[in-house]
């Protein structure tokens, strides 16, 4: 992919002729544990709806949520996803996660925290994916504040894919504004994984704001980076003319904040295509070496819809277990 242009026409071809298999079928009939903030914002000037404000979110089927019944294994995980990524999209992920984590033999709940990614694809629906990316932190916050509040005893898990980093940054500088989460450590959240991070590589710096917010919000907090990431290294640094968070890790002349760790997952990432094993979106067509696939850190699946590897859920699963706090 030599340019935005053919981004975009590689997408339109997938567009015409969608994957509808059986497979696919299957996902899509499966119940959803979800968080949404779909048409919440209009995708070609990024603004807020007028019939939203900015904290309000729907919520489908979350354990412990809004008088749910709560669960027994204490602990929820929430994924954020990345840029153009559509509904279809995000069940498909979604799934793919649940199948890597029993893989690890780490089976807990996970929530979809879907947003309103699927701008344009060209410079211009970046920026206002961007912009929306941002605008849902303080959405992501309320969700994680009115979980904390139902169930007070329990870890909460983040895993963001992507731009959905820049959600992340958003909810956690909002939160450690909150005063209930700034004086009162229990309400930490128990984990973050940014995997594959389009955000830029000072972003986490112990100086800035998101630093500042990592310290105080969250137990442990985990970059996983991939320097042969296609995406980022070819349209970020391109668009942005910086180097993001997940090519290269936080940039080495700024301090780590103190529960900061920072891995490269390279090598957990083969060079497959077609990362669902349903569709291949656009960013597949550059995959040939390990790292290469953007769409690959949650694991890929064969054709048979059957898990045939799990990307860097491994990684992420013993980060997990190794802080013992299960």
């Amino acid at each position: 992919m030599k340019n935005w242009s053919v981004y975009k026409d590689l997408l339109a071809r997938h567009h015409r002729h969608p994957p509808f298999t059986s497979n696919l079928f299957k996902i899509l009939n499966k119940k959803l544990n979800l968080v949404s903030t779909r048409n919440h914002f209009n995708l070609e000037t990024g603004q807020l709806s007028l019939s939203h404000n900015v904290q309000d979110y729907d919520s489908y089927n979350v354990p412990g949520l809004n008088g749910n019944l709560s669960f027994d294994n204490k602990e929820l995980a929430v994924y954020i996803h990345g840029v153009w990524t559509g509904q279809v999209g995000v069940k498909e992920q979604i799934d793919r996660i649940n199948l890597a984590l029993i893989s690890n033999e780490y089976d807990i709940p996970v929530v979809a925290f879907s947003w309103d990614s699927n701008t344009v694809i060209n410079p211009s629906g970046w920026t206002i994916a961007k912009s929306i990316a941002k605008q849902n932190g303080p959405k992501l916050a309320k969700f994680l504040s009115d979980f904390r509040t139902n169930c007070p005893n329990h870890n909460i898990r983040l895993i963001a894919h992507s731009l959905g980093a820049k959600v992340v940054e958003s909810a956690l500088i909002r939160l450690n504004d909150t005063e209930t989460w700034n004086n009162n450590s229990s309400y930490n959240i128990t984990s973050v994984h940014l995997i594959g991070a389009a955000i830029n590589d000072r972003a986490t710096s112990k100086n800035t704001q998101f630093g500042i917010a990592i310290d105080n919000t969250v137990n442990n907090f985990y970059n996983l980076y991939n320097p042969k990431d296609n995406l980022l290294r070819s349209a970020y640094i391109k668009t942005e003319n910086e180097n993001p968070l997940g090519l290269f890790g936080l940039n080495k002349a700024e301090p780590f904040p103190i529960n900061y760790t920072e891995q490269n997952v390279m090598l957990e990432i083969p060079p497959f295509r077609k990362a669902s094993g349903i569709y291949k979106p656009f960013i597949d067509n550059t995959v040939s070496e390990w790292g290469n696939n953007h769409s690959g850190y949650i694991g890929f699946r064969g054709a048979n819809g059957k898990l045939k590897n799990d990307g860097a859920i491994k990684v992420i699963v013993a980060d997990w277990k190794s802080t013992n706090d299960r």
